[in-house]
C-alpha cells in the first residue's frame, strides 16, 4: 500500500460542528422538549427526560442552554415566532374592513385554538409567576405582533375615512385582546373547547362587529383613548 494510500485511510479528526450542524440539534432538542413540556408540564418534564428524548447527554443539554428554563423559554418563543411568521398576512387588495379583519382574525385562531396551542398557554399561565421576565417576552414577541399587523389594517381604514380612530394602536390591542386572547384564554382555562368550530366563529363576527361599531366614523371620534 502507497504512502498517499494509508493517509487516505487515516480517520479525519473530528472538527467543530457546523453551524447547520448546531441549528439543527437545536431544532431537535427544542421539539423533544416541546413535547414533553406541552405533555407533562414545566415541573414535570425533567432535564433528565429531555435529554433522554433528545437522545443527548444532560451535559450537552446545559451546555446549550444553560437551565431548563432557558430550554422552555426557547421552546415557546420558538413556537410562536415559527406559526407567525408562517401566518403574517400580505398587502391585501380587499377593499372591505370587516373582511380584512376576518382574514386575519381566522389565520391566528385556526392556530390558537387547537390542543396543542391550549396546552402551551396552560403551561405559560402556570409559570409567568415563576418567570416574569418570559410572560413579558412572549407578550412583546407574540401579542404586540399581531397588534402591530392589525393596527396597520386599521391605520389604513382610517386614512381612508372607513373608521374614525385616535389611536390605531391602542384600536388594535382593543381588537387582539376581543377577538384573539379572549377565546384563547376561555380554551386555556376549560371554558370552551380548544377547537376553532362554528361556535367560535361566530363568536368572533359578533365580535367583530362590536369592535367596528364603535369605530364607525361619528360627530366624535370613535375607539380612541
Amino acid at each position: 500500500m502507497s504512502d498517499d494510500e494509508k493517509k487516505s485511510r487515516r480517520p479525519r479528526k473530528m472538527g467543530r460542528p457546523t453551524t447547520e450542524d448546531a441549528l439543527r440539534l437545536t431544532s431537535h432538542i427544542l421539539k423533544s422538549a416541546r413535547e414533553l413540556f406541552f405533555e407533562h408540564g414545566f415541573e414535570g418534564a425533567s432535564a433528565d427526560m429531555i435529554a433522554e428524548q433528545a437522545r443527548i447527554s444532560k451535559r450537552t443539554l446545559y451546555a446549550r442552554f444553560g437551565s431548563k428554563a432557558r430550554v422552555f423559554e426557547a421552546v415557546i418563543l420558538d413556537e410562536i415566532d415559527t406559526q407567525l411568521r408562517a401566518l403574517e398576512p400580505s398587502g391585501s387588495d380587499e377593499p372591505d374592513i370587516r373582511k380584512r379583519l376576518r382574514v386575519i382574525a381566522d389565520r391566528l385562531l385556526e392556530w390558537l385554538l387547537t390542543p396543542r396551542i391550549t396546552s402551551m398557554e396552560r403551561v405559560v399561565i402556570a409559570q409567568a409567576v415563576r418567570f416574569p421576565a418570559l410572560a413579558a417576552t412572549i407578550h412583546d414577541f407574540g401579542y404586540q405582533r399581531a397588534v402591530q399587523w392589525v393596527a396597520s389594517i386599521l391605520a389604513h381604514a382610517d386614512a381612508k375615512g372607513e373608521l374614525s380612530l385616535a389611536d390605531p394602536v391602542f384600536a388594535a390591542e382593543q381588537f387582539v385582546t376581543l377577538v384573539v386572547v379572549a377565546p384563547m384564554r376561555r380554551a386555556a382555562l376549560g371554558l370552551s373547547p380548544p377547537a376553532y368550530d362554528d361556535a367560535a366563529r361566530d363568536r368572533i363576527s359578533r365580535g367583530i362587529d362590536l369592535f367596528l361599531n364603535g369605530c364607525r366614523p361619528r360627530e366624535a371620534d370613535g375607539c380612541s383613548d
